[in-house]
């Protein structure tokens, strides 16, 4: 017989559709990620390929799936997609008592504490983010 495991609580999943990652390897991740924070994957989704840039849809689907007590990110790229770091859907997640996770790298925020902690990385891995997309850019059209 197979012990119950006890998770405390209960995350959504975002995949990132923008990443080449194949699904399979993202929902790995991302539940060893919730087993980490003692909790478990109980809902999956992702934001709308057309829209993905300033995930517009995310908070809503979160907000009416009950008893969900964190999200999941597949990584912190899915924030950084549009010009500008996504820092108002953390702050909406945040206000309503509802814990950020990013499963590639590891963060996750609890509370507003937290976020002005890795306030620096976030803004330094926006810039990051954005540079390599150029840099790729170039060398393509040198190629």
């Amino acid at each position: 017989m197979t012990q119950k495991k006890n998770f405390n609580y209960n995350y959504y999943s975002c995949l990132d559709s923008k990443l080449t990652s194949p699904q399979p390897e993202q929902h790995y991740i991302i539940n060893q990620k919730a087993k980490k924070e003692n909790g478990h994957i109980v809902f999956y989704g992702s934001e709308e390929f057309s829209v993905f840039e300033h995930q517009p849809y995310i908070y809503e689907k979160v907000k009416r799936t009950p008893d969900i007590d964190g999200i999941v990110f597949f990584t912190l790229d899915q924030f950084c997609y549009a010009e500008k770091f996504n820092f108002h859907l953390i702050q909406k997640f945040l206000k309503n008592k509802i814990t950020i996770h990013f499963a590639r790298e590891d963060i996750s925020l609890y509370n507003f504490n937290d976020l002005e902690y890795n306030l620096p990385l976030f803004i330094s891995y926006q810039n990051t983010f954005s540079k390599r997309n150029i840099i790729a850019k170039t060398i393509l059209e040198i190629l």
